[in-house]
């Protein structure tokens, strides 16, 4: 398994095929009916948001410790009032041909994003909170 998320990795980086977008005054469009909230969210509260409509795995992690997601679908994780670095890596786990995204939100305002089209791709990003 280890191997095969430093396989997606290198091949992320060698194809270039992700984008970063690490503003802090973006207003996040996280409206759709189809967002999945783990729990309840606070406006100090930090969130991990997965954009995909087929199946996918995410690893995310920070001072709080490590999390590994997987779902199908978008979801949203409240990770809490976390601060310091976050970062989250996002991959599908089908060969699909979607946009997968990978965001870090904090009271609506996207702090870091990025996404790939690729099949079998895999993205990730970054914020200080």
């Amino acid at each position: 398994m280890i191997c095969l998320v430093v396989l997606v990795c290198l091949v992320v980086v060698v194809s270039g095929c992700t984008s970063n977008n690490n503003t802090s005054n973006t207003t996040s469009s996280n409206t759709s009916a189809n967002n999945t909230s783990t729990n309840a969210s606070a406006s100090n509260d930090v969130n991990v948001v997965v954009s995909y409509p087929g199946n996918w795995a995410a690893d995310v992690s920070g001072n709080f410790g490590y999390r590994a997601l997987s779902g199908t679908g978008d979801q949203t994780t409240n990770l809490g009032p976390v601060t310091g670095s976050v970062t989250i890596s996002a991959r599908k786990t089908e060969g699909g041909s979607g946009t997968l995204t990978a965001s870090i939100t904090k009271g609506g305002k996207t702090l870091g994003s990025a996404s790939t089209a690729a099949p079998w791709g895999g993205t990730a990003t970054t914020a200080i909170i």
